[in-house]
């Protein structure tokens, strides 16, 4: 009996060891954010490409300040050496609250292509896919995860050779500062990918 015991266990520990084997988590590098930048309704000639805040904030529900991120696609692709969206077993945007003025949901959409950071205003603003790719709720300042498992897929799938962005908006009345990669402390978005092979 003793000895069946312990072949279950070692068989249940090299399934275990079989399993972390063919699990892979990639957390984007420095330079992997390419651009950044925020938006403003009510200052649609202005940029704010350098700035360390990204402003997102909504007033009734109408985005008044949205927040875009640019990625290398290409790069995530060759450091996982991703062959099928179905290896995706999952993938997290981290974001740092440095301010929040309103508490609140903000969503995460995808957009297909790269923008300039520096020349980027609302007045020229870019249509993001209007499908909703993750959703968190910011109560105060701080690190948080936003699931964009759906939004790292569409990237693979549409943006094999370009780059591909990732637009922040605020639900109802929330505003919030999340830190932009210039932020000086080094707290700038972080997307890290998970796969399951």
């Amino acid at each position: 009996m003793k000895y069946k015991f312990r072949s279950a266990f070692c068989m249940a520990c090299a399934l275990l060891l079989v399993g972390a084997a063919f699990a892979m988590t990639w957390t984007s590098p420095k330079g992997f954010l390419t651009d950044d930048a925020y938006i403003d309704k009510s200052l649609p000639d202005e940029n704010f490409g350098t700035e360390e805040i990204l402003w997102v904030t909504s007033e009734g529900g109408d985005p008044q300040r949205e927040a875009w991120l640019s990625f290398l696609t290409p790069d995530m692709i060759s450091a996982l050496n991703i062959k099928s969206i179905d290896e995706i077993a999952s993938a997290t945007l981290r974001v740092y609250a440095k301010e929040v003025e309103s508490p609140g949901e903000v969503k995460l959409h995808f957009y297909n292509e790269w923008f300039p950071e520096d020349i980027m205003v609302w007045e020229h603003g870019l249509e993001y896919d209007p499908e909703i790719d993750g959703v968190v709720d910011i109560s105060d300042e701080g690190w948080y995860e936003i699931d964009a498992t759906s939004l790292v897929k569409k990237a693979v799938l549409e943006c094999k050779d370009c780059p591909f962005s990732a637009v922040l908006v605020a639900k109802g009345d929330a505003s919030v500062g999340f830190a932009s990669k210039e932020d000086p402390e080094g707290n700038g978005p972080v997307l890290k990918v998970t796969l399951d092979r």
